[in-house]
């Protein structure tokens, strides 16, 4: 089999160039596909490293070079100042670098050699540079190189679908199996401009009739102009306001009319993208153009998987580590150890919940050591990291630079809980938490349904439990994910100092469970799924369904039980009372993005508030329970008596 992987970025080949880990996957999937015995190789763009990547590999002209004028509309809200359509004069050649017996091609000239330090333009360039359409650019011409000079029958496997929206629909007709995985977790109603997509399909030759009927239908009822207001600040929604000349389609409706399989890193990854159950997008969803695609289409979903580095799969756990990493740090091996290791992102990966959490548990007196990676470019100006590290420096560990990969191994084995409170449902797969896991670390965790493989649960005795789940949360700067951190991680310390053999048991359970991800599994499956797309068969059939996905990923047996509330009107506006059992969390949304949302006040066994009166005597009101799961509904106002 051929297989080509073509991302704009693909520098795994060398780990100084690695900038995200999407690189470090695709490199580790194209060995395996390698040692299976097949052709693969890669196309990427140059990203201006050539001078660089000659210094460590031979660097050969391929003799191809193409320029295409391309037509570009711009939207004018988004582009000011701009004209309505541009036009980009593009030239590129195509060089051939192996490394390891894998050609990876690397395209250059002009944009495609910018931004050499990022790859990727900054997200404040869009409606500022054109440089900004880098991606754009890397989609046309690498489908005009694959065109020209790949054979058809050869696979070719997309990565992040909102830098491939393209290609799919390019390379249709030319005789390639097109696959596209989807890498992270961007908002699913995410949209592209449609002229733009129309456009360039049409320069190049492919059907823009695909990107017809991929509009969403009007959403404009009193809780769906409530839901679109609020939803932006979850990250789960993305709106996009009808104005005159609106014309955005779905992104990932559009991938998967033209490929013959769609992936996902997880089984909880296809299950969030289709459901997004239990979440506050869960009712708007379901009127979207992007489910109405994706469930039209189960038979081209499957799950591939994700790993975690074969190096961290015979990780030895050993007490003289232990002692000698943190003696070596200045802290006592008799305590246990808290471990958190990810780039910096405050909200993404919870960290302001986290450094706010373990700060009010060691406020509270409860003695044990922290060790916190938080890789940044620079040193972030952050205040409750500077509070937790300044309070309790003879306990807690922060390093934000660059660690090697064996001092990170010995931080995990030194480790006894990671702890990885991620938000917003935004990690797909996890592979820092795996790899802590494969260390011998007992996890404490979000429920995220992207790390449900990882077997954390919120009861700890429940069959298979590797480790404690918190609820999931979909808030900036969120109190409960907060309070869940400071009480999950005090419980999981009483079991470290009361309950040794649980202990070992949930050591013993995470590390069986992380070292079962290996690279040699994914490629297997991806090898199985492109054998299917070339016989033409279902792909969902070559791996575990679908369905199967659904049905591991079923939620609480239990009904959510949301409440109900009463809203009598006063004077000056409305007295709101709500009691539900399962409640956390009581807030009135406006039916418009300005207004603030009222968040009612506990009293007792229930929630009260104040909130100005409604243009139409009802209130939408969002319920929030104890695990996270919420619930909308409607609340009209009365007279009082």
């Amino acid at each position: 089999m051929r297989i080509i992987e073509c991302h704009l970025e693909f520098s795994g080949f060398d780990d100084h160039l690695v900038k995200a880990g999407t690189s470090v996957y695709l490199w580790n999937l194209v060995q395996h596909f390698r040692d299976a015995g097949h052709r693969a190789g890669a196309v990427t763009a140059a990203h201006g490293l050539l001078p660089v990547i000659a210094e460590q590999h031979e660097i050969t002209d391929l003799g191809w070079s193409a320029r295409e004028r391309i037509p570009v509309p711009l939207d004018p809200l988004e582009w000011p100042g701009f004209p309505s359509t541009v036009t980009l004069d593009v030239t590129a050649r195509a060089h051939r670098v192996t490394v390891d017996g894998i050609d990876i091609v690397l395209l250059s000239g002009g944009v495609l050699d910018a931004f050499t330090d990022s790859f990727h333009p900054p997200r404040e360039l869009e409606g500022r540079s054109l440089d900004f359409l880098k991606p754009l650019v890397f989609q046309v011409m690498a489908a005009r190189y694959l065109r020209e000079q790949v054979p058809p029958g050869t696979v070719v496997h997309l990565h992040e679908p909102i830098h491939h929206y393209l290609l799919p629909a390019l390379l249709t007709g030319h005789g390639f199996h097109v696959v596209s995985t989807v890498q992270t977790n961007l908002a699913v109603n995410t949209k592209v401009y449609g002229p733009q997509v129309r456009a360039v399909l049409e320069h190049m030759d492919a059907d823009p009739s695909v990107a017809d009927g991929l509009a969403d239908p009007p959403l404009d009822s009193r809780t769906e102009r409530a839901m679109r207001g609020f939803l932006p600040r979850t990250l789960l929604y993305r709106d996009y306001p009808e104005r005159e000349g609106h014309d955005y389609i779905t992104m990932l409706g559009l991938v998967a009319r033209s490929v013959a399989a769609m992936d996902f890193l997880s089984a909880g990854q296809l299950d969030h993208a289709l459901t997004q159950a239990e979440t506050p997008f869960e009712e708007l969803f379901r009127r979207l153009a992007v489910r109405r695609e994706l469930h039209a289409r189960q038979d081209l979903l499957v799950v591939g998987g994700c790993a975690i580095g074969d190096e961290w799969l015979d990780v030895r756990r050993d007490d003289g580590i232990r002692e000698r990493t943190l003696a070596g740090l200045g802290l006592d091996s008799a305590l246990p150890t808290l471990f958190h290791n990810a780039r910096y992102s405050v909200q993404h990966k919870g960290q302001r919940e986290l450094f706010r959490g373990i700060r009010s548990l060691l406020d509270e007196g409860r003695r044990c050591n922290v060790l916190l990676h938080c890789l940044a470019s620079q040193p972030p100006d952050d205040e409750d990291l500077a509070a937790l590290v300044g309070d309790h420096g003879d306990l807690v560990r922060a390093v934000t630079g660059p660690m090697s990969n064996a001092a990170i191994r010995d931080w995990a084995v030194a480790s006894d809980f990671c702890v990885f409170p991620s938000k917003f449902e935004m990690d797909t797969f996890l592979m820092a938490m795996g790899e802590a896991m494969a260390a011998g670390s007992v996890p404490v965790a979000t429920a995220q349904r992207g790390m449900r493989h990882f077997g954390h649960s919120a009861d700890l005795d429940a069959p298979g439990a590797t480790g404690l789940a918190l609820p999931r949360s979909f808030r900036v700067d969120d109190p409960l994910l907060t309070e869940a951190v400071r009480a999950g991680l005090e419980r999981m310390l009483r079991v470290w100092h009361e309950e040794p053999d649980r202990m070992a048991t949930l050591r013993a359970r995470s590390v069986a469970v992380a070292r079962g991800f290996t690279w040699q599994a994914v490629a297997r499956r991806f090898l199985a799924v492109f054998e299917a797309c070339r016989a033409g068969t279902r792909p969902a059939d070559a791996v575990p369904s679908v369905g199967d996905a659904l049905r591991a990923g079923a939620g609480p047996a239990k009904p959510f039980e949301a409440g109900d509330g009463r809203a009598v009107r006063e004077t000056d506006g409305v007295r709101v009372r709500w009691a539900g059992r399962d409640a956390r969390r009581v807030e009135i949304v406006p039916p418009a993005p300005g207004p603030e949302v009222i968040a009612l006040d506990r009293d007792g066994a229930g929630f009260t508030g104040w909130v100005p009166m409604p243009e139409d005597s009802v209130l939408v009101v969002l319920v929030t329970g104890a695990d996270g799961r919420t619930a909308w509904s409607e609340l009209p106002v009365g007279d009082a008596g």
